[in-house]
């Protein structure tokens, strides 16, 4: 069982936690063109996968870059999150690749360090994690043209390096984060959920079911969850994944094979689920959601071997996709942007030969 911690009230200054989950993700070089698709060899549980065909579109105005963050709206905009002219910052573009804001997190009132992840609520706005030079760690909010709406300082009492943020049609955010442990001597983290007012103040703290195994995984070393280099990490937690569904519940995933997700009400009722794809040496390494589904990539990192697993939003499977390989080189990469229903399909950013940034669009055959 989870011991009661010892929560230090700002008076000792922990440090910054690295992000994990946040690294940056490199675009893979896309080749040409190639009617011939073949789908890449994987066993999967469940149902017979399915076959994707993709192509390859150029966005001429943008050049390729490292981003260290990505997502879409309900209307195929495309978020990235790294350094667009050379200014670090959320670039927003639409889906024919025209730029249509720059989010960056600059304030006249703040010293600010860095900014995290993010999350784009329903409604358009912005939601992004931000470092100030301080211990408090605070949310920005975007409006849609990329100005700042709000400047939330999160207020939960003690000091917590958040990893993951999204917002409830209410304003109130779930905020997911790891905290150190009472004893300096111990560096393994303890995961922390909570739901705050629009204003920062946590009004719930949240304990989900899986919590204390994942954290006893990390103590015991387990590679699945920590890196090598750094015996504080834990990646289930660090590089999960959290977005606001159609029902205004926020779905967090876990980083862990199977995949576990909790739906959190703005109340804080937690339903768990869990899906298991039947190949326990693939990660699932990005969600997105559109809809009332969820769309899964799952990757093992060794081979880079990689399929994509539709399920709803009670972890019932709808469809796999193998992935599909060209001239014998994998097609979609680990840069999993967004997600469509109607008409399903799946999106991916690329480098194209002239360095410009790509999209590859996979869809059901």
């Amino acid at each position: 069982m989870r011991p009661k911690l010892i929560r230090l009230f700002v008076v000792v200054f922990f440090g910054a936690v690295r992000c994990l989950g946040q690294g940056t993700v490199p675009l893979a070089s896309s080749g040409a063109a190639d009617p011939a698709t073949t789908a890449h060899g994987v066993k999967l549980g469940g149902s017979a996968p399915r076959q994707l065909g993709v192509e390859t579109i150029k966005i001429a105005s943008e050049q390729a870059g490292a981003y260290n963050g990505m997502t879409c709206d309900s209307d195929g905009n495309l978020y990235l999150r790294g350094e667009p002219d050379g200014v670090p910052g959320i670039v927003k573009l639409n889906a024919k690749g025209e730029r249509l804001a720059v989010f960056q997190p600059k304030s006249a009132d703040l010293k600010v360090d860095r900014g995290g992840a993010f999350s784009v609520a329903p409604d358009g706005d912005v939601y992004q994690l931000i470092w100030a030079r301080e211990i408090s760690r605070y949310v920005f909010v975007y409006r849609p043209d990329g100005t700042i709406r709000s400047e939330i300082k999160l207020q939960p009492g003690f000091a917590f390096s958040p990893n993951r943020v999204a917002a409830f049609p209410s304003g109130g955010l779930l905020v997911s984060a790891v905290e150190r442990d009472h004893d300096p001597n111990n560096p393994v983290m303890w995961p922390f959920e909570g739901i705050f007012s629009s204003s920062g103040t946590l009004l719930k703290e949240l304990t989900l079911e899986d919590d204390d195994k994942l954290r006893d995984m990390a103590t015991s070393g387990d590679k699945r969850v920590v890196l090598p280099t750094d015996p504080s990490s834990n990646l289930a937690f660090a590089a999960g994944f959290a977005e606001t569904g159609p029902d205004g519940n926020v779905y967090l995933m876990r980083r862990t094979s199977p995949a576990i997700f909790y739906a959190i009400s703005p109340g804080g009722s937690v339903r768990r689920f869990v899906f298991d794809p039947g190949e326990s040496d693939f990660m699932p390494s990005r969600m997105q959601m559109s809809g009332g589904k969820i769309a899964i990539l799952f990757r093992k990192e060794l081979t880079m071997d990689e399929f994509l697993s539709v399920v709803d939003l009670k972890g019932h499977e709808i469809a796999t996709y193998s992935e599909p390989v060209i001239a014998g080189r994998h097609a979609l990469g680990p840069a999993f942007v967004c997600y469509a229903d109607n008409p399903e399909r799946f999106i991916f950013l690329t480098t194209t030969e002239d360095h410009k940034l790509g999209l590859v669009i996979a869809k059901p055959q």
